[in-house]
């Protein structure tokens, strides 16, 4: 959890950053820290379920396989709606946010995925996952 709390943190200081310089590249970079968390949140609780897994599934960064992985352990994992829903695009911030220079996204929308990974990281925190 403390690796995902620094991926939050730096993500809210490139957010912020942004915010104040208009620095597109540091932008990029806090959407690859908000992967980068949602990522480490599921991986998380699949390793802190108690059920076997295999590591080479957990091997990959897209989310929604992820997610689909998740599902097919039948562990009571918290994956919130919006992530669900997203998978997909939010999978894209992390090669993109890091390599592609023509890559960009809305501050409003990495507001929001803060926003919403916070509370999930919260929430997980709570339930005892650490």
């Amino acid at each position: 959890m403390k690796l995902i709390k620094a991926d939050l943190l730096m993500a809210r200081q490139g957010i912020e950053l942004y915010k104040n310089k208009e620095l597109k590249e540091i932008k990029n970079q806090a959407a690859c820290h908000l992967h980068q968390a949602a990522e480490k949140l599921i991986k998380i609780q699949i390793n802190k379920s108690g059920v076997t897994y295999h590591n080479k599934s957990l091997y990959v960064h897209n989310l929604k396989s992820l997610i689909s992985y998740t599902d097919s352990l039948l562990i009571e994992a918290i994956i919130p709606i919006n992530i669900r829903k997203h998978a997909l695009i939010i999978t894209d911030w992390e090669v993109s946010g890091r390599y592609d220079i023509h890559f960009s996204v809305k501050i409003n929308s990495l507001e929001k995925y803060y926003r919403e990974i916070s509370k999930w990281y919260d929430a997980l925190y709570k339930k005892g996952i650490r």
